[in-house]
Protein backbone atom coordinates (compact mmCIF):
# COMPACT_ATOMS: atom_id res chain seq x y z
CA UNK A 1 0.00 0.00 0.00
CA UNK A 2 2.71 2.42 1.07
CA UNK A 3 4.81 1.49 -1.98
CA UNK A 4 1.87 2.28 -4.28
CA UNK A 5 1.37 5.69 -2.71
CA UNK A 6 5.09 6.53 -3.04
CA UNK A 7 5.14 5.37 -6.65
CA UNK A 8 2.11 7.52 -7.48
CA UNK A 9 3.73 10.53 -5.81
CA UNK A 10 6.90 9.99 -7.84
CA UNK A 11 4.89 9.87 -11.08
CA UNK A 12 3.12 13.10 -10.16
CA UNK A 13 6.43 14.79 -9.29
CA UNK A 14 8.02 13.74 -12.60
CA UNK A 15 4.94 14.94 -14.52
CA UNK A 16 5.07 18.30 -12.71
CA UNK A 17 8.77 18.72 -13.50
CA UNK A 18 8.24 17.87 -17.18
CA UNK A 19 5.19 20.13 -17.37
CA UNK A 20 7.12 23.07 -15.90
CA UNK A 21 10.13 22.39 -18.10
CA UNK A 22 7.93 22.38 -21.21
CA UNK A 23 6.42 25.79 -20.47
CA UNK A 24 9.75 27.27 -19.41
CA UNK A 25 11.27 26.14 -22.71
CA UNK A 26 8.34 27.61 -24.64
CA UNK A 27 8.73 30.89 -22.77
CA UNK A 28 12.46 30.95 -23.50
CA UNK A 29 11.83 30.34 -27.18
CA UNK A 30 9.18 33.03 -27.21
CA UNK A 31 11.56 35.57 -25.69
CA UNK A 32 13.91 35.14 -28.66
CA UNK A 33 11.29 35.20 -31.38
CA UNK A 34 11.26 38.45 -33.37
CA UNK A 35 8.15 40.44 -32.60
CA UNK A 36 6.84 43.27 -34.79
CA UNK A 37 6.51 46.65 -33.11
CA UNK A 38 2.95 47.52 -32.18
CA UNK A 39 1.35 49.96 -34.59
CA UNK A 40 1.23 52.57 -31.82
CA UNK A 41 5.06 52.69 -31.79
CA UNK A 42 5.31 53.89 -35.38
CA UNK A 43 4.26 57.34 -36.54
CA UNK A 44 3.06 58.18 -40.05
CA UNK A 45 5.78 59.00 -42.54
CA UNK A 46 4.19 62.36 -43.31
CA UNK A 47 5.13 65.28 -41.03
CA UNK A 48 2.64 66.09 -38.27
CA UNK A 49 -0.02 68.55 -39.34
CA UNK A 50 -0.52 69.87 -35.81
CA UNK A 51 1.99 70.99 -33.21
CA UNK A 52 3.69 67.80 -31.92
CA UNK A 53 4.19 67.08 -28.23
CA UNK A 54 7.23 64.96 -27.40
CA UNK A 55 6.99 65.47 -23.67
CA UNK A 56 6.40 62.43 -21.45
CA UNK A 57 2.88 63.73 -20.82
CA UNK A 58 2.25 63.95 -24.56
CA UNK A 59 3.30 60.40 -25.33
CA UNK A 60 6.79 61.20 -26.60
CA UNK A 61 8.42 60.73 -29.98
CA UNK A 62 7.43 57.90 -32.32
CA UNK A 63 9.73 56.79 -35.14
CA UNK A 64 8.13 57.77 -38.45
CA UNK A 65 7.54 55.11 -41.08
CA UNK A 66 9.25 55.42 -44.44
CA UNK A 67 12.78 55.82 -45.73
CA UNK A 68 13.44 58.98 -43.72
CA UNK A 69 12.39 57.37 -40.44
CA UNK A 70 15.89 56.32 -39.30
CA UNK A 71 17.41 59.73 -40.05
CA UNK A 72 14.56 61.54 -38.28
CA UNK A 73 14.89 59.19 -35.30
CA UNK A 74 18.65 59.81 -35.14
CA UNK A 75 17.98 63.54 -35.23
CA UNK A 76 15.63 63.15 -32.28
CA UNK A 77 18.30 61.22 -30.38
CA UNK A 78 20.87 63.92 -31.12
CA UNK A 79 18.48 66.58 -29.79
CA UNK A 80 17.64 64.68 -26.61
CA UNK A 81 20.92 62.85 -25.89
CA UNK A 82 23.52 65.07 -27.50
CA UNK A 83 26.03 64.25 -24.77
CA UNK A 84 25.83 60.49 -25.45
CA UNK A 85 26.41 60.74 -29.21
CA UNK A 86 28.60 63.76 -29.94
CA UNK A 87 29.56 64.92 -26.45
CA UNK A 88 33.06 65.40 -25.02
CA UNK A 89 33.08 62.02 -23.27
CA UNK A 90 32.02 59.68 -26.09
CA UNK A 91 34.60 56.94 -26.76
CA UNK A 92 35.23 57.93 -30.38
CA UNK A 93 37.23 61.14 -30.13
CA UNK A 94 36.41 62.04 -33.72
CA UNK A 95 32.74 62.27 -32.69
CA UNK A 96 33.35 64.76 -29.88
CA UNK A 97 31.71 67.78 -31.48
CA UNK A 98 29.98 69.17 -28.39
CA UNK A 99 32.30 70.67 -25.81
CA UNK A 100 29.98 70.13 -22.87
CA UNK A 101 27.62 67.44 -21.61
CA UNK A 102 24.41 69.37 -22.16
CA UNK A 103 21.70 68.25 -24.58
CA UNK A 104 20.03 70.42 -27.18
CA UNK A 105 16.84 69.93 -25.21
CA UNK A 106 18.45 71.43 -22.12
CA UNK A 107 17.25 74.67 -23.71
CA UNK A 108 14.85 73.44 -26.43
CA UNK A 109 12.60 71.61 -23.99
CA UNK A 110 10.86 68.35 -24.89
CA UNK A 111 12.94 67.93 -28.05
CA UNK A 112 11.96 71.40 -29.16
CA UNK A 113 8.19 70.82 -28.96
CA UNK A 114 7.52 72.77 -25.77
CA UNK A 115 5.81 75.98 -26.87
CA UNK A 116 7.30 78.00 -24.02
CA UNK A 117 10.72 76.35 -24.06
CA UNK A 118 12.52 77.74 -27.14
CA UNK A 119 10.53 75.59 -29.60
CA UNK A 120 12.06 74.17 -32.75
CA UNK A 121 8.72 73.34 -34.33
CA UNK A 122 8.34 75.16 -37.62
CA UNK A 123 11.79 76.75 -37.80
CA UNK A 124 12.80 74.69 -40.84
CA UNK A 125 10.53 76.77 -43.05
CA UNK A 126 12.03 80.04 -41.79
CA UNK A 127 15.53 79.40 -43.23
CA UNK A 128 17.51 80.69 -45.01
CA UNK A 129 16.99 84.00 -43.25
CA UNK A 130 18.84 87.16 -42.29
CA UNK A 131 20.84 86.91 -39.08
CA UNK A 132 21.23 90.12 -37.13
CA UNK A 133 24.21 88.61 -35.33
CA UNK A 134 26.01 87.69 -38.57
CA UNK A 135 24.58 90.55 -40.64
CA UNK A 136 23.94 88.21 -43.54
CA UNK A 137 21.57 85.51 -44.71
CA UNK A 138 22.42 82.15 -43.15
CA UNK A 139 21.22 78.58 -43.70
CA UNK A 140 19.63 76.37 -41.05
CA UNK A 141 22.81 74.26 -41.03
CA UNK A 142 24.80 77.37 -40.19
CA UNK A 143 22.37 78.20 -37.40
CA UNK A 144 22.71 74.70 -35.98
CA UNK A 145 26.47 75.12 -35.96
CA UNK A 146 26.12 78.41 -34.12
CA UNK A 147 24.44 76.39 -31.38
CA UNK A 148 27.23 73.81 -31.59
CA UNK A 149 29.96 76.41 -31.11
CA UNK A 150 28.12 78.58 -28.57
CA UNK A 151 25.49 76.75 -26.51
CA UNK A 152 27.33 73.44 -26.80
CA UNK A 153 30.74 75.14 -26.54
CA UNK A 154 32.11 72.81 -29.21
CA UNK A 155 32.92 72.68 -32.90
CA UNK A 156 30.88 72.77 -36.06
CA UNK A 157 29.35 69.65 -37.57
CA UNK A 158 30.40 69.01 -41.20
CA UNK A 159 27.55 69.84 -43.58
CA UNK A 160 27.75 66.38 -45.16
CA UNK A 161 27.88 64.48 -41.86
CA UNK A 162 25.16 62.02 -40.93
CA UNK A 163 24.62 64.09 -37.77
CA UNK A 164 23.84 67.30 -39.66
CA UNK A 165 21.69 65.33 -42.09
CA UNK A 166 19.77 63.79 -39.20
CA UNK A 167 19.22 67.09 -37.39
CA UNK A 168 17.92 68.70 -40.57
CA UNK A 169 15.67 65.68 -41.22
CA UNK A 170 14.19 65.94 -37.72
CA UNK A 171 13.62 69.69 -38.01
CA UNK A 172 12.06 69.23 -41.44
CA UNK A 173 9.75 66.58 -40.00
CA UNK A 174 8.46 68.88 -37.24
CA UNK A 175 8.49 71.85 -39.57
CA UNK A 176 4.88 72.15 -40.76
CA UNK A 177 3.32 74.45 -38.13
CA UNK A 178 4.49 78.06 -38.27
CA UNK A 179 6.06 79.19 -34.99
CA UNK A 180 4.98 82.41 -33.36
CA UNK A 181 7.76 85.01 -33.35
CA UNK A 182 9.61 85.20 -30.05
CA UNK A 183 8.57 88.18 -27.98
CA UNK A 184 11.23 90.17 -26.09
CA UNK A 185 10.88 89.93 -22.31
CA UNK A 186 8.81 92.57 -20.58
CA UNK A 187 10.89 95.17 -18.75
CA UNK A 188 11.09 94.65 -14.97
CA UNK A 189 9.75 97.18 -12.44
CA UNK A 190 13.32 97.69 -11.15
CA UNK A 191 16.71 97.27 -12.84
CA UNK A 192 17.86 93.63 -12.66
CA UNK A 193 19.92 92.88 -9.56
CA UNK A 194 22.31 89.94 -9.31
CA UNK A 195 22.34 90.41 -5.54
CA UNK A 196 18.59 89.87 -5.29
CA UNK A 197 18.94 87.13 -7.87
CA UNK A 198 21.32 85.22 -5.60
CA UNK A 199 18.51 84.92 -3.06
CA UNK A 200 16.05 83.75 -5.70
CA UNK A 201 18.56 81.17 -6.91
CA UNK A 202 19.24 79.87 -3.40
CA UNK A 203 15.56 79.52 -2.52
CA UNK A 204 14.15 78.28 -5.85
CA UNK A 205 16.81 77.09 -8.30
CA UNK A 206 19.47 75.47 -6.12
CA UNK A 207 17.18 72.56 -5.24
CA UNK A 208 17.80 71.20 -8.74
CA UNK A 209 20.84 72.99 -10.18
CA UNK A 210 22.66 72.91 -6.82
CA UNK A 211 23.96 75.83 -4.82
CA UNK A 212 27.17 75.89 -6.87
CA UNK A 213 25.19 75.97 -10.13
CA UNK A 214 27.03 72.93 -11.48
CA UNK A 215 23.98 70.70 -11.77
CA UNK A 216 23.60 67.00 -11.03
CA UNK A 217 25.21 64.35 -13.21
CA UNK A 218 23.08 61.40 -14.27
CA UNK A 219 25.99 59.06 -13.66
CA UNK A 220 29.58 60.02 -13.02
CA UNK A 221 32.21 62.04 -14.81
CA UNK A 222 33.45 60.61 -18.12
CA UNK A 223 30.49 58.25 -18.65
CA UNK A 224 28.88 60.37 -21.42
CA UNK A 225 25.49 60.14 -19.70
CA UNK A 226 24.77 63.82 -19.22
CA UNK A 227 22.85 65.51 -16.45
CA UNK A 228 19.65 65.07 -14.52
CA UNK A 229 19.79 68.83 -13.91
CA UNK A 230 22.17 70.72 -16.20
CA UNK A 231 24.82 73.16 -14.99
CA UNK A 232 24.03 76.86 -15.38
CA UNK A 233 27.66 77.97 -15.27
CA UNK A 234 31.13 76.51 -14.91
CA UNK A 235 33.32 74.57 -17.35
CA UNK A 236 30.60 72.16 -18.51
CA UNK A 237 28.00 74.80 -19.33
CA UNK A 238 27.26 76.97 -22.37
CA UNK A 239 29.79 79.67 -23.21
CA UNK A 240 29.43 83.44 -23.10
CA UNK A 241 28.50 83.56 -26.78
CA UNK A 242 25.31 81.55 -26.26
CA UNK A 243 21.85 83.04 -26.41
CA UNK A 244 21.19 81.99 -22.81
CA UNK A 245 23.90 84.42 -21.74
CA UNK A 246 21.66 87.28 -22.92
CA UNK A 247 18.68 88.77 -21.09
CA UNK A 248 16.47 88.64 -24.18
CA UNK A 249 16.68 84.84 -24.17
CA UNK A 250 17.09 83.73 -20.57
CA UNK A 251 14.49 85.91 -18.81
CA UNK A 252 11.41 84.58 -20.60
CA UNK A 253 12.77 81.02 -20.55
CA UNK A 254 13.27 81.14 -16.78
CA UNK A 255 9.95 82.80 -16.03
CA UNK A 256 7.84 80.47 -18.19
CA UNK A 257 9.61 77.18 -17.46
CA UNK A 258 11.32 77.27 -14.09
CA UNK A 259 11.09 75.43 -11.82
CA UNK A 260 10.67 72.70 -14.42
CA UNK A 261 7.06 71.69 -14.83
CA UNK A 262 5.60 75.08 -13.97
CA UNK A 263 2.51 76.13 -15.90
CA UNK A 264 3.66 78.96 -18.21
CA UNK A 265 0.25 80.61 -17.78
CA UNK A 266 0.81 80.71 -14.01
CA UNK A 267 4.56 81.25 -13.47
CA UNK A 268 6.04 80.71 -10.03
CA UNK A 269 8.55 83.54 -10.36
CA UNK A 270 7.50 87.15 -10.65
CA UNK A 271 8.80 89.18 -13.57
CA UNK A 272 11.24 90.94 -11.23
CA UNK A 273 12.52 87.65 -9.82
CA UNK A 274 13.05 86.27 -13.33
CA UNK A 275 15.17 89.28 -14.29
CA UNK A 276 17.09 89.21 -11.01
CA UNK A 277 17.94 85.52 -11.10
CA UNK A 278 18.89 85.85 -14.77
CA UNK A 279 21.29 88.65 -13.80
CA UNK A 280 22.79 86.38 -11.17
CA UNK A 281 23.27 83.48 -13.61
CA UNK A 282 24.74 85.75 -16.31
CA UNK A 283 27.24 87.12 -13.77
CA UNK A 284 28.69 83.65 -13.07
CA UNK A 285 31.86 82.29 -14.74
CA UNK A 286 31.55 80.22 -17.89
CA UNK A 287 33.73 79.31 -20.91
CA UNK A 288 34.63 82.06 -23.35
CA UNK A 289 33.33 81.83 -26.91
CA UNK A 290 36.13 81.30 -29.40
CA UNK A 291 35.14 81.87 -33.03
CA UNK A 292 36.22 79.08 -35.34
CA UNK A 293 38.33 79.85 -38.43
Amino acid sequence: MLYGVVAEMNRLWIFAVLFAAFFLSMAAIGLHLPRPLPASNVAPAAPPQAWPDYSPQGGGFLVPAGDQGPAIAYGYVLITRTFANIGPEVPDKAMRFAGNNLACQSCHLDAGTNRAGLPLVGIFATYPKFSTRDQRVISLAERINECMTRSMNGRALPDASSEMTALLAFLRYIGIPTPAPAEPPEAPPLPASAERGATVFATVCAACHQQNGLGVRRGSANDADGYVFPPLWGPDSYNDGAGMDRYRRIVSFVRLNMPRGVDPQHPQLTLQQAWDVSAYVIAQPRPAYRPQP
